[in-house]
């Protein structure tokens, strides 16, 4: 019998391929990103008196974050059994962004909110579904060898999703149902187009069983202590994670109370400081992911990006000066675009052999549950000792980017037990060492 690590070896992939997972990752990202950043909160703001807005956005979000935290997990299960002529993905990727569209319509008919927080369930379940099943594709299709590089480019072009939506946002700003739909209908677009050129070929039906909720919830699970290394890596992406979120929930709320803006000018200047961003994220995620991807080496990588976001954090933190603030969304932007180039890749040399689309499903809960802790935690942070420091406002905001700042740099503690899988060379020699563990015991 062939040990695992031959039998899990795969062909070099075009990088057409891989950019047509890459403009998959834009549209997807793109329209479930840019509601969080602008739209949702205008939304609410339209909808509850303005001293409820932090509660509101709060729940909202919250809720919606839990669906994700559902969604994903299932659909890639069912998109694992998926024996359509269109192949076992591609219904997924297609139907994901549809689905967003219409709840996206949703959001946009919204008036109270209920109603609201049912079209951000549904928004947050579908566009899951496509990304659960590019994921799988991901792992079936993209070797080793290219991942850190792949890892790169979908990172910036998931950044890049944001332009089309911030420049919408930034010219439309007055008429919030056409920023609500325009991403949403050009990921539809996008995403039927590259999937007609996207292999995925339709397999045999080999398990005809039907199984129940739980039973598919039940194959997500894991042992923490056997997948040491995979279980870190989550613990720092979600780490993270919920650093970022925690804060970029109430971004344009901020704006209102530390700067003293309107609700008009905050929209601009968040969708031109997240266009900015995006640009600064699409750089950076594609230099870091190609010098990591020939250097072999992750740690500088994420030491840098944690280092740059809590820097970033901070100054936000203490200022109500546009100009620092606009210093600070700069290092953001450099800050994610670096970590994001290569925390994919760091998390598939964590992947146990022939278990590759399970657990990338379980990684993709390391983002989805700090959206889902995260804005519920928020209103509560910003009323902790009473009003702000900085700026004298019933909210404290210096709190809430305190907290951020201390799960960014809590993110680093895991980097000391990760060394055999941040550098190549020890990477490889833990999965020569385990091949050929595994190959003894089979031949045993």
């Amino acid at each position: 019998m062939a040990s695992p690590s031959i039998a899990a070896e795969q062909p070099r992939v075009p990088m057409s391929r891989i950019y047509l997972l890459a403009i998959i990752e834009l549209a997807t990202i793109g329209a479930l990103i840019t509601p969080l950043v602008v739209s949702l909160s205008l939304k609410v703001l339209q909808i509850v008196p303005e001293s409820e807005k932090e509660g509101a956005i709060g729940l909202v979000t919250a809720i919606g974050a839990v669906a994700a935290l559902v969604a994903n997990p299932i659909f890639g299960h069912l998109s694992d059994r998926t024996t359509s002529r269109w192949g076992r993905r591609r219904p997924w990727l297609v139907g994901g962004v549809v689905a967003g569209l219409l709840a996206a319509v949703v959001l946009a008919l919204a008036d109270n909110i209920p109603v609201l927080i049912l079209g951000w369930v549904l928004s947050q379940a579908a566009y899951n579904a496509t990304i659960a099943a590019m994921s799988a594709l991901l792992a079936e299709q993209v070797p080793e060898e290219q991942r850190s590089k792949a890892s790169g480019i979908l990172g910036a072009f998931g950044f890049l999703g944001l332009v089309p939506a911030m420049i919408i946002a930034a010219l439309f700003a007055s008429n919030l149902s056409l920023v609500i739909l325009a991403m949403p209908v050009i990921s539809v677009i996008i995403v039927v187009i590259a999937c007609i050129k996207l292999p995925d070929p339709p397999v045999a039906r080999t398990d005809t069983g039907h199984r129940s909720l739980l039973q598919i919830f039940s194959a997500f699970a894991f042992n923490p202590f056997r997948h040491r290394m995979f279980t870190l890596v989550w613990i720092q992406r979600a780490a993270m994670q919920f650093g970022y979120t925690i804060v970029s929930t109430f971004g344009l709320f901020y704006l209102i109370v530390r700067l003293g803006m309107d609700q008009t000018g905050a929209a601009s200047l968040t969708s031109m400081a997240t266009l900015v961003g995006a640009a600064l994220n699409f750089a950076a995620a594609f230099a870091c992911g190609y010098l990591a991807g020939k250097r072999g080496n992750y740690t500088s990588f994420i030491v840098g990006a944690a280092v740059l976001m809590a820097t970033s954090l901070l100054m936000k933190a203490f200022t109500q000066s546009v100009a620092v603030f606009w210093v600070s969304t700069l290092l953001a932007g450099l800050a994610l675009g670096a970590y994001y180039s290569v925390d994919l890749a760091l998390s598939m040399r964590t992947l146990p052999v022939g278990q590759e689309g399970k657990f990338l499903g379980i990684f993709n809960l390391a983002k989805t549950l700090p959206q889902s802790l995260a804005p519920a935690l928020a209103p509560l942070v910003v009323l902790i000792g009473g009003s702000d420091p900085v700026s004298g406002g019933d909210k404290n905001y210096l709190a809430l980017y305190l907290v951020g700042t201390i799960a960014v740099l809590a993110s680093l503690l895991t980097l000391p037990a990760l060394r055999p899988v941040l550098r190549r060379d020890a990477y490889e020699r833990r999965r020569a060492l385990t091949a050929t563990d595994t190959l003894t015991q089979e031949t045993v």
